[in-house]
């Protein structure tokens, strides 16, 4: 670059400096890189509500001693830091990019809370609050970890207040209508890639998933039509054949939120999988019900007898209380702060003092035994599906939180289907967002000040759930723990839908409400999460495909033993015990052995990609999510190793497998080759071209999130954290992994 600009600034040579002349360097440098004014790239409906220039953006890891110059923006989506340094921008292709937030942009909704920084001091700045004197550096910390520091220092005070105004009112609304996706308006040529993945809100996705399980004594009900029944439920559901939409509206006002039993999925073995809430206990209510409908000692009869009805040998099913085997939302959202304190280290002084105590404080934290007790319940209720042959009714208060999780990794472990990436996508849409999981609670989308604060990250503990199956069988998904980061960091992007909303009903009132607000009468265009080429192009999202995944080695080896289905036996020692019971980690040799002898681990001997899976559930067989809590720590990336490494040679290795297939099948066919495209193969990294780098020298355990920085630092080789994450790099395979090896 020319003109002197300097991209890195150092704070105390900068004391030195004349701030105009710093002004002018910046915009000269902005036309020659950008052709014009630093200004943020806006998608349709975005606008700048205050912008800030000669800001210096700090990195947190880094004591605030050096900067990059720039301009930040607040719009009604997004904060965005623009810079002229071009090297900022230039990080080659070994990071994921995403088409709507930059490497320097945070979404509004991921923003957790805005710190003032004064002389060493850390003040949190109120939601709402309008700041009036300097800031000296603002500190944001956001929901996927992040700490972001930005410096006013040579910022006019109007420009700088108007900013931080405009952050602490934007980042933090008070009703869903403030939210970017009622604003955004992409036009009317935008098409919307999600065919493939039903969203269930028309029947024929219901009938398709009905037609898909082969289940016997089930229909799709439409006693809800027009939320008239409940107004969490889904417009249309699936119910016993046995029970007439009549019996389900007078049934319903028993059941808490109007929310009757609904299926979840069958087996093949007869045995199904249902979710139910727990009866009302307004006694007021119960005798005005009593006298009009159905009386309440006759209601779960009634839907237990029809629930067993559809079992081929109306055994009795089980009924499983969730409250008393899964911890509570409340007990998730402590877990939540202390395993984000953890991973969120203000400073290398605080990481490295962590690090003496890394094991302790990640037990502290609860977080994995959160994880354990899912894990457990899900496995115990598909061995007595699979095994016992055994209806199973999943019964929580009002249904929509931890029954979602536990029905959703039941059908993981037991459904092959729910491993690909269109059936996953499926099932969280299914069990997720249209039966009422409430996101706009639980994800903290709105701050309103007259209700209390019900935030609990229920869907990440799920999703952590999928990420210790993923790697303790790591041939039988189809995905890649990237698609899981990615699909939570989606959930906090205000301009998809899919997680925006606590019911159907609510996205329908919000609609009807946005359509009536605008002058031309025209809905919003709220976007579904699963059309991935919004965000990513084709060739980022071939980072979701996973190497390993038995469904594609099957076309290279299709005669493969391994191909074909495997039945395991369900462990009849696995039973289900209290949350409570199980509240401490079997940290001591004896307490180890002792839970050895009483839970045993069956496994296929040849691994299959579509049989079921039954997890390990404690000790050594749970592990933290690296790739998500810890990758914008640099202090813990390894450089050259851990899963990123494995998953850079699996790429070349099914790459060429790929290459080496097609020119057997072109010398078959007496062809010439045509398949020169290695891309064919749908892998990230190619054998004929690995980009031109050493894996060795390149890529961090961070990858594809972090671009590796500054190496200045001290090494975690030999401390409790670098043996840690050397565990977490050694390849899990699905028979090493249920037999419990590091």
């Amino acid at each position: 670059m020319s003109g002197g600009f300097k991209s890195y600034v150092n704070m105390n040579e900068v004391e030195k400096t004349e701030p105009e002349s710093q002004k002018k360097d910046v915009k000269k440098i902005a036309n020659e890189v950008f052709g014009g004014p630093m200004e943020p790239k806006l998608l349709p409906g975005e606008l700048v509500i205050a912008e800030g220039h000669n800001v210096l953006k700090f990195n947190s890891t880094d004591d605030f001693n050096h900067g990059v110059s720039g301009a930040l923006f607040c719009t009604n989506f997004k904060i965005s830091f623009v810079t002229a340094n071009r090297s900022s921008y230039d990080l080659g292709e070994l990071r994921q990019r995403n088409q709507l937030l930059s490497e320097h942009d945070i979404a509004l909704t991921c923003v957790e809370a805005v710190y003032q920084v004064w002389n060493g001091k850390k003040k949190r700045l109120p939601p709402g609050s309008n700041i009036q004197g300097r800031v000296g550096i603002l500190e944001i910390h956001c929901k996927d970890f992040r700490i972001l520091p930005f410096s006013f220092k040579f910022t006019p005070k109007e420009a700088e207040r108007n900013v931080v105004n405009a952050i602490l009112h934007h980042a933090f609304p008070t009703s869903l209508d403030l939210l970017f996706a009622f604003e955004y308006n992409p036009g009317k040529n935008l098409r919307i890639g999600i065919a493939d993945t039903p969203e269930f809100r028309a029947v024929k996705d219901w009938e398709r998933e009905l037609s898909r399980v082969h289940p016997s004594g089930w229909r799709v009900s439409f006693a809800n039509t027009n939320f008239k029944m409940s107004d969490t439920l889904p417009e249309q559901f699936i119910v016993p054949s046995s029970l007439s939409d009549h019996d389900l509206n007078n049934s319903s006002p028993h059941f808490v939120d109007g929310r009757v039993p609904l299926w979840s999925w069958s087996h093949q073995n007869g045995s199904s999988l249902v979710r139910m809430v727990e009866l009302r206990s307004d006694t007021t209510q119960t005798q005005y019900l009593e006298r009009h409908c159905l009386p309440s000692t006759q209601v779960v009869p009634l839907m237990l007898r029809a629930i067993e009805s559809t079992h081929p040998e109306r055994t009795k099913a089980s009924v499983i209380d969730l409250a008393r085997l899964c911890p509570s939302p409340k007990y998730i959202q402590v877990a939540y702060y202390k395993l984000r304190d953890l991973c969120m280290p203000a400073s290398a002084e605080d990481f490295w003092a962590a690090d003496q105590k890394w094991y302790s404080l990640l037990d502290g934290t609860k977080w994995l035994q959160c994880v354990s007790a899912c894990l457990s319940v899900s496995s115990a209720v598909a061995e007595r599906i699979a095994g016992s042959r055994q209806t199973v009714v999943l019964r929580e208060y009002d249904g929509r939180d931890l029954s979602c999780v536990v029905a959703s990794v039941v059908q993981l472990i037991l459904d092959c289907h729910t491993r690909t990436l269109v059936g996953f996508q499926a099932l969280v849409q299914r069990e997720w967002v249209v039966c009422g999981h409430r996101f706009t609670d639980r994800l903290h989308h709105v701050h309103a000040k007259d209700k209390d604060n019900e935030e609990s990250p229920v869907f990440l503990l799920f999703l952590d759930c999928v990420w210790q199956l993923l790697q303790q069988f790591p041939s039988c998904f189809e995905f890649t723990e990237t698609y899981l980061t990615t699909l939570w960091d989606s959930a906090r992007v205000p301009l998809f839908a899919t997680f925006l909303f606590n019911s159907e009903r609510d996205r329908y009132v919000a609609c009807m409400d946005a359509k009536r607000d605008k002058n031309d009468n025209t809905s919003p265009t709220l976007m579904p999460v699963w059309d991935w080429s919004l965000q990513f192009s084709d060739q980022d999202r071939l980072l979701f495909n996973n190497p390993l995944y038995g469904g594609k080695l099957a076309e290279y080896f299709p005669e493969h033993p391994s191909n074909g289905p495997t039945v395991v036996p369900p462990n009849p020692t696995n039973t289900l015990g209290s949350f409570k019971s199980r509240n401490k980690w079997k940290s001591k040799k004896k307490k180890q052995a002792g839970a050895s002898t009483q839970v045993s681990f069956t496994t296929p001997s040849t691994p299959s990609f579509n049989g079921p899976l039954f997890p390990i559930n404690i000790g050594a067989g749970l592990k933290l999510w690296t790739q998500c809590y810890m990758r914008w720590i640099p202090w813990a990336h390894t450089v050259g190793g851990g899963p990123p490494s494995e998953y850079f040679h699996q790429c070349l290795l099914v790459d060429e497998l790929h290459i080496l297939n097609m020119k057997i099948h072109s010398l078959e066919m007496s062809k010439p080759d045509e398949h020169n495209t290695s891309r064919e193969s749908g892998m990230f990294f190619t054998f004929e071209s690995p980009r031109g780098f050493d894996a060795n020298d390149s890529l961090t355990s961070a990858f594809p999130y972090s671009p590796i920085g500054s190496m200045d630092r001290k090494s975690i080789v030999g401390t409790p954290l670098f043996s840690f994450l050397r565990r977490m790099s050694v390849s899990s395979y699905n028979g090493a992994a249920a037999n419990g090896d590091d």
